[in-house]
């Protein structure tokens, strides 16, 4: 999206009251803080699950204070979430480690956990792997991630053919599966595997105030998360990064295409 300036033409050019936009970005920056407290005093080492798209940019912006804070990025070699989260870490300032994983450690990881996956989707399992896959080689146990953002804000592919209406409603069951079924999995893999994940932005007080925004602000597209992303640069976040596209984490991170290689599936095209 280019520069600061093309961003906030790309991102700003619509007839909204702007008082809405003001609202929301208050009603975000209060919740904000109050989600993230605890860790912005915490002595607790934690790292962040990093892939150099808006979502973990912007928590990984907004604990940058911290001394102890390392960024870390999981992806079998040659994958683009690497590649990704090195030029986003250098643009926040940060330190961050590049995590290799391959096609033995994913499948011997897979196994081990049927007992959680072995109900899940293809989709689900791929991305409860690639998270369990950065638990499992991450020097830290406590790590905090972005999850929650594509679900609120209407990241992912299948909510750009909706219509407003339609993609609130997606919205809301996408959350809710999210809330109840995908996040508790999430943190049940952790347990698993000896680590803690957490989720800020799934903080209930975070929640409520983002889907209090009337959907045809909050939801409005292009681009995907177009209001995520203006309150991310709002927020000081560097202008290429809040413009960011990627794709989701199992794709970015190379996991879903070697899950694909092996059970020979056909390949996706979610993008968020």
């Amino acid at each position: 999206m280019g520069g600061a300036g093309g961003l906030r033409a790309a991102l700003g050019a619509s007839a909204e009251d702007p008082r809405r936009t003001v609202a929301a970005f208050r009603s975000l920056d209060r919740a904000l803080e109050t989600a993230l407290g605890r860790w912005r005093t915490s002595d607790e080492p934690i790292g962040v699950l990093f892939s150099g798209g808006v979502d973990s940019s912007l928590l990984a912006w907004e604990l940058r204070s911290r001394r102890d804070l390392e960024l870390y990025t999981a992806g079998v070699p040659g994958s683009a979430d690497p590649m990704s989260a090195r030029t986003g870490a250098q643009l926040l300032g940060l330190p961050w480690r590049s995590l290799p994983i391959d096609r033995r450690r994913i499948g011997r990881l897979a196994d081990e956990l049927v007992p959680e996956l072995g109900g899940l989707s293809s989709v689900e399992r791929s991305v409860q792997l690639s998270l369990a896959l950065a638990l499992e080689v991450a020097p830290r146990r406590s790590l905090l991630c972005g999850q929650g953002i594509d679900e609120m804000f209407g990241g992912y592919a299948h909510f750009r053919p909706l219509s407003v209406p339609d993609r609130d409603h997606r919205a809301v069951a996408d959350l809710r599966r999210l809330q109840e079924k995908d996040w508790p999995c999430t943190v049940r893999v952790a347990a698993r595997l000896g680590g803690r994940i957490e989720a800020p932005f799934l903080d209930p007080r975070f929640v409520e105030a983002a889907m209090a925004i009337d959907p045809d602000l909050r939801l409005r597209a292009p681009p995907p998360k177009a209001l995520f992303r203006r309150w991310a640069l709002a927020r000081g976040l560097p202008a290429e990064l809040a413009g960011r596209a990627k794709r989701a984490m199992q794709y970015g991170s190379g996991v879903d295409r070697e899950l694909r290689r092996a059970a020979l599936r056909p390949p996706p095209t979610e993008e968020s």
